[in-house]
């Protein structure tokens, strides 16, 4: 810097042929600074769609997960299910009863409330799942990077400017 303001304070043609220098000094800067006040909102751009893809993708991760979840609590609902009967077809059977009409009563009465609680509990967990899937689909990672590309826009249109003069 001391090199480029030497001349200028010693004044005379060293002042001039300076002056020079300092014109093309500046006039390199200018390209070099509008093209860094671009890059900045560029890449802030391209950080929001890294995030919202990430968010995308967790949104996904969390429907498979929730869609999994009802799968299991389906299962393990009929399962269960199963168990019960079986233990009160054992205890019936130990008591010496035969299957009537009294105790297909006990068990349709039984599957019916167990039957209510697992499409409840299957239905929930689905519910769950929808709104991550429904989340998934609202992220657009390719806005952020139209935004940042937008907020560039004045930059980017001096630095062609200032090409074109």
């Amino acid at each position: 810097m001391q090199a480029l303001l030497a001349p200028i304070l010693a004044g005379g043609a060293g002042a001039a042929a300076a002056g020079a220098g300092v014109a093309a000094t500046a006039a390199a800067i200018t390209p070099m600074t509008l093209a860094l006040g671009a890059i900045g909102p560029i890449a802030q751009g391209m950080s929001a769609m890294n995030q919202a893809k990430s968010a995308k993708e967790q949104a996904k991760v969390n429907s498979f997960i929730g869609v999994t979840r009802a799968r299991q609590t389906d299962t393990a609902a009929r399962e269960g299910l199963n168990s019960e009967l079986s233990n009160v077809r054992a205890v019936l059977s130990a008591n010496g009863q035969r299957p009537n009409v009294g105790t297909m009563g006990i068990f349709d009465e039984l599957r019916a409330s167990r039957e209510t609680a697992r499409r409840v509990g299957f239905n929930n967990e689905m519910q769950g799942a929808a709104g991550y899937k429904a989340q998934a689909g609202s992220i657009k990672p390719g806005m952020g990077l139209a935004s940042g590309l937008i907020k560039a826009g004045p930059s980017l249109f001096d630095l062609y400017q200032w090409g074109k003069s």
